[in-house]
């Protein structure tokens, strides 16, 4: 009778490691490609539109009036700040998902960084709104942005959940 050699259990170090990356990796490549875009779209609009106002007196003098009649002071340059960090965070964006896509841990860290300076952003925006409104509209204001708040952190907290996995991590692990 033929004896076989004891099984020997394969040396982990030295396995290739062929499984499938997970799902969410490719999900939230795709998706911060698409808000990423749509922030910059918005964003460029946004500014435009911005660039444009000011330069017709009497849009501009109407414009002013109106946000003075809700707002305080320094409520222009709010809105100045967060455009450009919105259009800052929409290029984070844009570029992580193309190292999510690409299978990069750079891709998954710097989406985890963007979904931080998210909410941070998300936050100070809202506690701008409601500091800064003023009058009868004041209470609406602070509604909506709350509601606004809540809706604006759902995709960073999802970024935060689902890319700190471990099977993401190890997948993305250089």
């Amino acid at each position: 009778m033929e004896q076989q050699p004891p099984h020997q259990a394969p040396n982990p170090y030295t396995v290739v490691h062929d499984a499938p990356k997970p799902p969410s990796i490719k999900v939230f490549g795709i998706l911060n490609i698409v808000f990423g875009a749509l922030g910059l779209i918005c964003g460029g609009v946004g500014s435009l539109f911005f660039i444009l106002a000011t330069q017709s007196s009497e849009f501009a003098y109407e414009f002013e009036k109106a946000l003075s009649a809700q707002y305080t002071q320094g409520y222009m340059t709010l809105i100045q700040f967060t455009s450009c960090f919105g259009v800052i965070l929409s290029l984070i964006l844009l570029v992580c998902g193309t190292g999510l896509l690409r299978g990069q841990n750079w891709g998954r860290t710097g989406s985890l960084g963007y979904a931080v300076l998210s909410i941070l952003y998300s936050i100070a925006s809202t506690i701008g709104n409601i500091m800064l409104a003023k009058g009868f509209t004041a209470g609406l204001i602070m509604i909506f942005s709350c509601i606004g708040l809540v809706i604006g952190v759902i995709y960073p907290v999802c970024i935060l959940i689902f890319l700190t996995r471990p099977n993401v991590v190890e997948a993305l692990r250089e």
